[in-house]
């Protein structure tokens, strides 16, 4: 079936994560996503040049090919090499955005402006273009020129204030903790992903209706702050400041994470109502709490739930995470597996959905078939899929400057020359690794499977 975005050219200037990855999901929709960047070390895409993760840990002989997270931020796409600092670079630069459709960038507002690329200048070039400035707090308002990662926007946006672990106060109950957390890796670059991603498929309707293209001026910081949510709400109706509340829940009791008897195991639960309590007090096989005193309703449960805690507990833990996933979920109580990487690509609901998809590398990487994420939804007409895998440093420049743009061979030889454009790194070399046992030891990973082949048939999932 045909893909829903084919025809669409997108220029993707951005680098990192957040609107790479939303480039790549514009790829899987069947956009041709031209991925601009530079071949000089000193300007070349970050995610090339990190130390991890490559495959068996091994930057080869193309290590700027063989970054993971490069590889998955990066599918789908072509690449073509231009550096900035030639006034030739710009030219063309622009002169493909003239045949383009979308524009990706995320940089700085001064950035963009200093090499007249920024949306003025880039509409004079192609009125009806849309296009996406990513940037941490916006093109307009004080902190408009401050740079921003995601690590440290989550504390900006109020995110961290509702994440912590439980602690034990004087007495030993648990309770908020006083250390605001980190949501996960990277948590407000995927808000921003999705949300660039929802605006630029409205923009292309809206072009589509009136002729008309569009700035999306996304700020990761608002972005985050609209994901707050009940929390923010909660103060500006009622004056209350939520707490910490661990894997705990305000209105639910017992809701939890559980051990189970495998090496770092765990089930979660959440029980809704007295209905759903009585039917996991069966489950449990004690069937005689539902109507013990410190457990008969709700505010009871929550005043209790350190005990609670210490009887589910006793359940799950001789069960794997499967086992007892199914038991509660076959009562009608929410419950599911907390997996880490092994387990979800090995996950047989994830399997059967197909959730991950297959790449086929260039032989030069050294990289061979490997398995990618692919997206949470289907399409009943259409069919998503990544295409192909990312793309070598400067794999289309042929592709752009002659078919797409139709330079000479004579020109794009002297660009060549001059290191406007390139295939290899100008300058810098490998990272360094560490092995993997010392990352562990390092406390960098939690551990290394040196015998995992492609995805395991473990039998504790089935």
């Amino acid at each position: 079936m045909t893909r829903p975005l084919s025809g669409i050219r997108v220029v993707d200037m951005s680098r990192v994560f957040a609107m790479p990855y939303c480039g790549a999901y514009l790829a899987d929709l069947g956009a041709e996503v031209i991925k601009v960047e530079s071949s000089h070390s000193r300007f070349m895409e970050t995610t090339r040049l990190t130390n991890a993760p490559f495959p068996d840990n091994d930057p080869g002989e193309r290590w700027w090919e063989r970054n993971g997270t490069f590889q998955t931020l990066n599918r789908g796409k072509r690449s073509l090499t231009l550096d900035f600092r030639s006034e030739e670079a710009l030219a063309i630069l622009k002169r493909l955005v003239a045949v383009s459709d979308v524009v990706l960038e995320n940089f700085t507002p001064r950035v963009m402006r200093r090499f007249g690329l920024d949306y003025p200048n880039l509409k004079a070039v192609k009125p009806d273009l849309i296009m996406v400035s990513n940037t941490g707090f916006g093109h307009s308002g004080p902190w408009s020129s401050f740079g921003a990662m995601a690590s440290s926007l989550e504390p900006t946006h109020g995110t961290g204030a509702f994440m912590g672990y439980l602690e034990p106060d004087a007495n030993g109950r648990l309770g908020p903790g006083s250390v605001p957390n980190k949501v996960g890796n990277s948590y407000t670059d995927f808000l921003a992903t999705w949300t660039a991603l929802f605006g630029v498929m409205a923009c292309l309707v809206h072009r589509r209706r009136t002729g008309a293209g569009n700035w999306i001026d996304l700020a990761m910081y608002q972005v985050g702050v609209s994901f707050v949510g009940a929390g923010l709400l909660d103060f500006a109706f009622n004056g209350r400041r939520g707490r910490r509340p661990g894997n705990r829940h305000p209105a639910m009791a017992p809701h939890g994470c559980y051990p189970c008897k495998g090496p770092d195991e765990w089930v979660t639960l959440a029980v809704r109502d007295d209905t759903e309590w009585q039917s996991l007090c069966r489950v449990l096989g004690r069937p005689s709490l539902a109507s013990d005193p410190r457990f008969a309703d709700l505010l009871a449960r929550i005043e209790n739930h350190d005990a609670l805690d210490a009887v589910i507990s006793d359940w799950t833990s001789p069960r794997g995470q499967y086992e007892a996933a199914r038991e509660l979920q076959a009562a009608g109580i929410p419950a599911g597996p907390v997996l880490n990487a092994r387990s979800m690509m090995s996950d047989p609901h994830l399997r059967a959905r197909g959730f991950f998809e297959a790449a086929a590398h260039p032989p030069e990487t050294g990289i061979g078939p490997r398995e990618y994420m692919g997206r949470g939804w289907k399409l009943s007409q259409a069919a998503p899929r990544i295409g192909r895998p990312a793309p070598m440093l400067g794999e289309a420049n042929d592709y752009a400057l002659r078919q797409v743009l139709g330079l000479s061979a004579g020109e794009i030889d002297a660009l060549k020359a001059a290191d406007v454009v390139g295939d290899a790194p100008v300058g810098g070399g490998p990272p360094g690794t560490v092995p993997l046992d010392r990352q562990v030891d390092l406390g960098w990973l939690v551990d290394h499977d040196p015998d995992y082949k492609g995805h395991p048939e473990d039998s504790t999932t089935g």
